[in-house]
């Protein structure tokens, strides 16, 4: 579990996005012991030589290793290219930046990444970004894919002593759901208690589902918030709601994708 974030793949564009990633990306690093490789792609809203000198300056003043691969063609080609040949464990992007990632995300090429890779993707927010990840949300849902998350999530609370604040959140709301979506709740809250994670729960049934879970998440003023990239449910993340969460969250964003198996089984469902 300790090695679930090895091996780290950053895009860089030295956007106030990107600065903020490669925060989070050295805090990760610091927890895991990870080996990080940063992408810069070449075009017109990238200056290479300017990210050069930023990669190098944090480098320094944070006595880290990086391996920074230089690459030509659009970006999202390159960063699935390369997360499939590099088979990293996460990979981290800016978004709402002011300056180059800013078209990219709020396209759809965004989800081309985050759908096409097996690994986690988080993307992170210019004015968000979390080092040091004291609180995580974590959103349940009616489905079992739900829960392929957890271990993740308890790999992250572990290594920085993170609250985990689990949301049993869906659209809709009936005895069928707030029952399966409770007893749900509950599994999760027992099994992070066996692993000594502190945590906090709260059912939020027949709400807009990326509004509440952005509003909770600023409520407890969450480092992360931890969804899964395909559809959880019919009431929960099916296309534009994890679009939503990623392109309006105030807080970063981890999609993990349900073709993930590198965790899987470990939650014990």
């Amino acid at each position: 579990m300790e090695k679930a974030f090895g091996k780290i793949l950053l895009a860089f564009d030295d956007s106030e996005a990107a600065m903020a990633a490669l925060q989070s990306a050295y805090g990760l690093s610091l927890k895991f012991q990870s080996q990080i490789t940063v992408l810069v792609v070449s075009g017109k809203d990238t200056n290479l030589e300017e990210s050069r000198k930023t990669l190098d300056q944090f480098a320094r003043d944070k006595s880290l290793s990086m391996n920074v691969l230089e690459k030509e063609g659009a970006l999202y080609d390159e960063l699935i290219k390369l997360g499939k040949e590099g088979d990293y464990d996460v990979i981290l992007i800016g978004s709402h930046g002011s300056s180059g990632w800013r078209k990219f995300w709020k396209g759809s090429n965004a989800f081309k990444v985050i759908s096409t890779s097996t690994c986690p993707v988080i993307s992170v927010t210019a004015k968000a970004s979390s080092p040091e990840l004291k609180n995580i949300l974590l959103p349940i849902a009616d489905s079992r894919n739900t829960r392929q998350k957890v271990p993740y999530c308890i790999a992250l609370a572990k290594e920085f002593g993170s609250t985990v604040h689990i949301v049993g959140i869906s659209k809709s709301r009936s005895k069928e759901v707030d029952k399966k979506v409770s007893s749900y709740v509950n599994q999760t809250a027992n099994y992070l208690a066996e692993k000594g994670i502190k945590y906090t729960t709260k059912i939020n049934l027949g709400v807009d589902v990326a509004k509440g879970c952005i509003a909770y998440a600023e409520e407890v003023e969450a480092g992360l918030i931890l969804i899964m990239s395909e559809t959880e449910s019919s009431g929960l993340f099916r296309d534009s709601y994890s679009q939503q969460l990623v392109n309006h969250s105030t807080v970063p964003v981890m999609s993990i994708h349900t073709r993930d198996t590198r965790l899987a089984g470990a939650a014990g469902y």
